[in-house]
């Protein structure tokens, strides 16, 4: 992150603050608040910070799921682990509120690298802000905080060390290492080698030495190896985007289509990037297109690709020519005057307003208004009604925290898609509609608790109502049932 600027400029830097210097504040700072005033969803959150915590116990990866009741004993490759115990040391050290903290910092960090690889292809400092930030618009819903966003963090300085790899040829040996990390944190480090190959080919294409670029390839191919699966994870990372039952269930996991914002926004941005790759196409090889064309592939496959888009794409713009950008020709950028460091200190008091410390305090959460998807009465609630083993089934989205929250408890299915079969999605589907169907597979199920959000009637016979506020109720089997 940028440092802290004072009334004598930047701290570290020499000279007064200028509007580029601005811009590149801008560009770390204002995802930072954002995140710090949006709250982390728990859906995909709280059972990885509860896995990381049972790895940290045991100095094991869990094998087996012991989640839920409806699959319980179902083998798990738990790929995320490393992310897990991240998430975890930081639970630790500091609860939901440092977790919030994270979030803003691993965004910031990720676009203030994206600015960063946008200057190191050509780009002025403004031009490069302006696309980080218009980056982080775009891959905004996909910003949770969760084992992706590590990912984005560790492509993000992937981009910066390929952009640098001539001026920087050593460091950029550095990327082995981060696709180590990358392949026990998120299945979404298959996106290292297509990197890594883009690098071999534009410089084979460029006519530059293309001995080192090609090696980088195949130690950072081979690096994804380096995990306790082996070739697992390739075929855990392939399963995921092909899986039936998760493109079925998940929206984020269905094709983008333009009826959606994020999806009007990210077919706006394609067409924005071709039309500029077009009139600079002297500028650029066929691996760049190549590159475009395979990042926006996954964009338009599942809406969950709408995370690196953005990246693979500033990555390309940002190394057209400086004609191509009016804001470039705009020499004001250049003078000091005492507004850029005024727009600067208010943005940096906003951001330490927005830390979650000083929020109302919550029993299960920390503090208010934190996290979304997080029932906090219900959960403690739930840690009274359901003793060890208690069979509960929770609307899908409240089950990642009730299983951090209430853990002695077994659910009838949780964010794991990719575990359950179809058979309990079918049974899942029956309940939702409700009526005596449901009420079948509730006993055939030997369903103990239901929590059901506010505003919910599956017109149930014999449930009764055993809690109840402003989230919703925690409904309990008559006597004879």
């Amino acid at each position: 992150m940028l440092p802290v600027p004072t009334s004598a400029g930047f701290s570290g830097y020499s000279g007064p603050v200028t509007l580029d210097r601005l811009w590149l504040f801008l560009a770390v700072a204002l995802p930072a608040l954002v995140c710090l005033l949006v709250p982390i969803p728990a859906v995909d959150l709280a059972y990885q910070v509860r896995a990381g915590d049972a790895i940290l116990r045991t100095g094991l990866i869990p094998a087996v799921d012991t989640y839920t009741f409806t699959v319980a004993g179902t083998p798990w490759m738990d790929q995320q682990w490393l992310a897990q115990v991240l998430l975890a040391l930081g639970f630790r050290a500091g609860g939901w509120e440092l977790l919030v903290v994270l979030r803003a910092a691993l965004v910031s960090a990720s676009f203030g690298l994206l600015a960063a690889t946008a200057m190191a292809r050509g780009a002025r400092a403004r031009t490069a802000s302006i696309l980080s930030l218009i980056a982080f618009a775009l891959a905004a819903p996909a910003l949770a905080l969760r084992p992706q966003l590590f990912a984005i963090l560790i492509f993000a300085l992937l981009l910066l060390l390929v952009a640098r790899r001539h001026r920087n040829p050593r460091l950029v040996w550095l990327a082995p290492l981060l696709v180590i990390a990358w392949a026990n944190i998120h299945g979404s480090f298959v996106l290292a080698p297509m990197l890594l190959g883009y690098a071999w080919l534009d410089d084979f294409v460029r006519g530059r030495p293309a001995r080192a670029s090609f090696l980088l390839l195949v130690v950072g191919t081979a690096a994804t190896l380096v995990n306790p699966f082996g070739l697992g994870v390739w075929a855990y990372a392939a399963g995921i985007g092909v899986n039936p039952a998760i493109s079925g269930q998940a929206t984020e996991w269905q094709r983008t289509t333009p009826f959606t914002v994020p999806g009007l926004l990210f077919y706006a941005s394609a067409a924005a990037a071709l039309a500029l790759a077009i009139r600079a196409r002297t500028a650029l090889r066929w691996p760049d297109w190549l590159w475009l064309a395979a990042m926006f592939a996954i964009g338009a496959w599942a809406v969950r690709g709408l995370a690196w888009w953005p990246f693979g794409a500033v990555f390309v713009v940002g190394g057209l020519p400086d004609a191509l950008w009016p804001a470039s020709r705009v020499r004001a950028a250049a003078r000091a005057s005492r507004l850029p460091a005024v727009v600067a200190v208010l943005l940096g008091v906003l951001v330490v307003a927005a830390l979650p410390w000083w929020r109302p305090a919550d029993p299960i959460t920390g503090r208010v208004g934190i996290l979304s998807y997080a029932p906090s009465g219900i959960a403690e609630e739930l840690r009274t009604l359901a003793p060890a083993g208690t069979r509960v089934l929770a609307a899908q989205t409240w089950t990642s925290f009730l299983e951090w929250a209430v853990p002695d408890a077994r659910y009838f299915l949780d964010s794991r898609f990719e575990l359950l079969p179809a058979d309990v999605w079918a049974d899942h589907e029956t309940i939702a509609a409700g009526g005596p169907a449901a009420d079948e597979v509730l006993t055939r199920r030997g369903v103990d608790l239901l929590v059901l959000p506010a505003g919910i009637d599956l017109h149930l016979t014999g449930w009764t109502v055993a809690y109840e506020d402003a989230d919703g109720v925690i409904l309990s089997p008559g006597d004879g049932r």
